[in-house]
């Protein structure tokens, strides 16, 4: 057991070393001096204080101070029940205010994923990385946040390192493209969205919604086309993403297609654009129009048509 003193109050309490712990939180003190009186080893022994809730939540912030002050303040009314911070946290855990900020860190068992501050560690680490390309907000990002952390319905926690690859691997994708993507903002919409915002939208459908309501997905398109000098209206390229053509397909397509185009035009063949991307899509008419045009190259010259020739097929730019 072990003295501890108040001071202005004569006497001491003796408790255990766990709740001197406690109560030191709060303003006692094992030195005999800071009391009101000297007591000289004549004074007897005063019953324990009891608990109150300013003191469970000064113990609280001592050993909690990164848990919300909602769930602190519930973290007190706990404390004063048992005294024991143990017991007190496990109880908190059982509350509407923990579980509103922490309630996927449990599992269907009772058990944690992680606890609270590692937790709350892991989504800093994600804040840090999406600072470093620009992003300031993060309000859009918190459900994600939670999710990956937590490894929310896929038992697949994403750590920071992880999450710092993957922003990286996106951020060396697109970073060239998103000039365009500026431009076109402002040719379409006139608007001017700066590049965090950008990246911010090409990462969170959230984001997406709220500059553009979805159409982000079609400028990307665009921007892959523009950005190798070709043009035509946003309506084609919102009918092409409804196809199903992605940001990569188009990025294949429109790299591929000048060379492709103008292998067409030494036999003699006008191959439009469009032919292009209805064969990348699987377009039946536009695929067989293609594949003539590959035999014609093949047969006067032996040029491969964009993509790798494989016995007397090329093959890279449509699927048999």
């Amino acid at each position: 057991m072990v003295k501890v003193y108040r001071k202005d109050l004569e006497g001491f309490y003796e408790v255990s070393e766990e709740r001197a712990i406690e109560l030191e939180a709060v303003g006692y003190s094992r030195d005999e001096s800071v009391a009101g009186t000297d007591f000289g080893g004549g004074t007897a022994e005063a019953s324990e204080p009891e608990r109150t809730e300013s003191e469970g939540y000064e113990v609280g912030k001592a050993m909690f101070a990164f848990l919300p002050e909602d769930v602190l303040k519930e973290f007190s009314k706990a404390w004063v029940k048992s005294g024991d911070s143990n017991i007190a946290i496990g109880s908190t855990r059982q509350t509407k205010a923990w579980k509103d900020s922490f309630g996927k860190l449990m599992r269907p068992d009772g058990s944690l994923v992680m606890d609270e501050i590692s937790f709350l560690s892991v989504k800093a680490s994600y804040k840090q990385t999406l600072a470093e390309v620009g992003i300031q907000d993060f309000s859009d990002f918190e459900d994600e946040f939670t999710d990956m952390a937590t490894g929310y319905e896929t038992g697949d926690p994403v750590s920071g390192a992880e999450f710092q690859q993957r922003i990286d691997t996106v951020w060396s994708g697109v970073k060239e493209q998103i000039p365009e993507v500026e431009k076109l903002f402002r040719d379409r919409y006139e608007l001017n969205v700066d590049q965090p915002t950008i990246f911010a939208a090409l990462i969170n459908p959230k984001v997406q919604d709220k500059v553009l309501k979805g159409e982000i997905q079609t400028i990307q398109l665009q921007a892959e086309a523009s950005s190798r000098g070709f043009s035509t209206t946003f309506s084609r390229f919102e009918q092409l993403r409804k196809q199903g053509l992605t940001k990569e397909a188009a990025s294949g397509l429109y790299e591929q297609a000048s060379g492709i185009m103008e292998q067409a035009r030494s036999v003699g063949r006008n191959l439009q654009l469009e032919t292009l991307e209805d064969a990348a899509l699987g377009d039946a008419a536009a695929s067989r129009q293609l594949r003539r045009i590959q035999a014609e190259v093949l047969s006067q010259g032996g040029a491969t048509f964009g993509a790798a020739k494989k016995g007397d097929e090329v093959t890279g730019l449509i699927s048999d």
